[in-house]
């Protein structure tokens, strides 16, 4: 599908360009992050960064093949925000989580927030759960804490594809005022002058958030990325903030705890509540739920 309409909503496009030897995606993400933040109730420096590896995870997750295939992405870090947890599945969706929701902003310059100075130094781990016995796990130092350089170095250590990532969350007091970003890739058999060609553009590229700011789409952002009349647009995927999480799950969840731990609950009359991380959805068990649920697995 060829297409340059858009939908009007946070969206990804994928497309190829320079005679079929680059690929890039573009995202606009900007209800996407806005949800996050308000579901979390994330300061500035949280938001931002929660966004931005949100962002590149959706994006990435244009390459699984079903909707219940997913990519998570965990940053364990010394910096204030502790780490970050993503996962995006197959149908452009993504939930995420920041271990310290609230932290100080830091500037690297007047109104650009500093994401690496609250990140600090750690590890970004990538699970890539495609259906099979176990996932494909791939792991990197952090090079920077700015998400967009850490998953640069991942793709291109762990999965040896040689790419160019940006991110960006744009922040006022109201919250988030633009999300989005492009990640390009070198395809096998781009000559030395393609890869220069990509460099040199990519390298005097404004910040996404710059140009979504001033009405941007991400078709736009590739256009004027790239300059190329032949520009090929694949495909238009709507995407956006979706837990998956049920009543069902929770259940599967209390069973994992096992027998004794159950009936340790089933004793307290008021019964208990689990609620989901990446949401806030609030699940209640009474006693008489955690008596069936023992029944359950004696039986």
């Amino acid at each position: 599908m060829m297409t340059s309409k858009d939908p009007g909503t946070d969206y990804i496009v994928r497309a190829t360009a320079y005679g079929g030897f680059v690929r890039a995606f573009a995202a606009r993400t900007t209800t996407t992050c806005t949800k996050a933040a308000e579901i979390h109730q994330l300061s500035p420096s949280a938001a931002a960064a929660l966004g931005r590896l949100m962002t590149g995870v959706l994006m990435m997750t244009q390459d699984l093949k079903r909707e219940d295939h997913s990519i998570t992405a965990i940053v364990k870090s010394d910096g204030p925000i502790g780490g970050l947890t993503v996962i995006g599945q197959g149908d452009a969706t993504v939930r995420g989580l920041v271990s310290q929701p609230v932290v100080e902003s830091v500037y690297s310059r007047p109104g650009k927030l500093d994401i690496g100075a609250v990140v600090g130094s750690g590890t970004l781990t990538v699970m890539r759960d495609l259906g099979l016995k176990e996932p494909y796990v791939g792991k990197v130092d952090l090079v920077s804490g700015e998400i967009a350089e850490d998953l640069t170095y991942y793709l291109a250590v762990s999965e040896q594809t040689p790419s160019a990532v940006s991110l960006g969350v744009q922040m006022d007091q109201r919250g988030v005022i633009a999300a989005g970003g492009l990640i390009v890739q070198l395809l096998p058999g781009a000559g030395d002058e393609v890869a220069e060609r990509v460099e040199q553009r990519v390298s005097g590229f404004p910040e996404v958030t710059h140009l979504m700011s001033e009405g941007f789409n991400p078709h736009q952002l590739l256009d004027l990325l790239f300059g190329d009349p032949d520009i090929k647009y694949l495909d238009v995927t709507p995407c956006g903030y979706a837990c998956h999480c049920s009543r069902e799950r929770m259940v599967r969840n209390l069973v994992a705890l096992g027998q004794s731990e159950l009936e340790e609950l089933a004793a307290d009359e008021k019964g208990i509540e689990l609620t989901c991380h990446f949401c806030n959805q609030r699940y209640h068990f009474n006693s008489q739920d955690m008596k069936d649920l023992i029944q359950a697995i004696r039986s």
